[in-house]
């Protein structure tokens, strides 16, 4: 047993949650289009926003981990999962397609991970999701939005912490953008840089919305 959640970054959108009981949650993982270096990883329940490559190497976990990509609700293993239908542009899905923003309920805390958003299919989706605990946001533009759209939206969502993915590292070899316009335009906030991954219990989250960078485990 953990007396902490822990959270890892992979790089790009793919994290893993580690629940105080053990239960391992992946989400969005990528394949080596995305990245040349593969974490070895075991999971037991896999969250995919959409079906393309660099969100949906669902092959990259041992453990055969139930696989969750639909907008549905479960109730897995003492874990609440909600998806909520958005799109992958901000043109009702007519460019990207849909996109599933993934709500989960776990150690008392709600994770909100977006996935490649563009904008909301319904929304209503933003009340239901906002004042979450921990959320997953892309920055890096290009195939979701951008890092001025992303700073708008953690105003709107209001979380405890927001942790930025989809931008480009030193060894990401898709076209996406980096992550220094989004911290120019954060600094009214307090920010964090743990390394590749944090822990963290209820007791803990700040009273005010932090950005906590993280670093692609490698």
């Amino acid at each position: 047993m953990l007396n902490k959640t822990r959270v890892t970054f992979f790089g790009h959108s793919m994290f893993e949650i580690k629940l105080k009981n053990g239960l391992r949650i992946g989400m969005d993982p990528f394949d080596e289009n995305v990245k040349s270096a593969l974490p070895d990883i075991t999971a037991d329940i896999v969250t995919v926003s959409h079906s393309h490559y660099d969100h949906s190497n669902t092959s990259l976990f041992k453990g055969s981990p139930e696989i969750i990509k639909e907008s549905e609700k479960y109730n897995k293993k003492d874990v609440s999962i909600t998806g909520y239908t958005s799109f992958h542009d901000n043109n009702n899905g007519r460019q990207r397609g849909k996109n599933i923003i993934f709500e989960i309920k776990a150690d008392e805390m709600r994770f909100v991970h977006l996935g490649d958003f563009g904008s909301f299919g319904n929304d209503a989706t933003l009340g239901l999701i906002k004042n979450m605990d921990i959320l997953f946001i892309p920055v890096g533009g290009v195939f979701t939005i951008n890092y001025i759209e992303a700073a708008k939206l953690i105003e709107k969502l209001n979380p405890k912490i927001a942790v930025p993915m989809h931008f480009k590292e030193k060894d990401t070899k898709i076209a996406v953008n980096g992550i220094s316009n989004f911290k120019n335009i954060i600094k009214s906030y307090a920010i964090k840089e743990p390394g590749s991954y944090f822990e963290i219990s209820t007791e803990e989250l700040p009273s005010k919305t932090e950005i906590w960078i993280l670093k692609g485990y490698s």
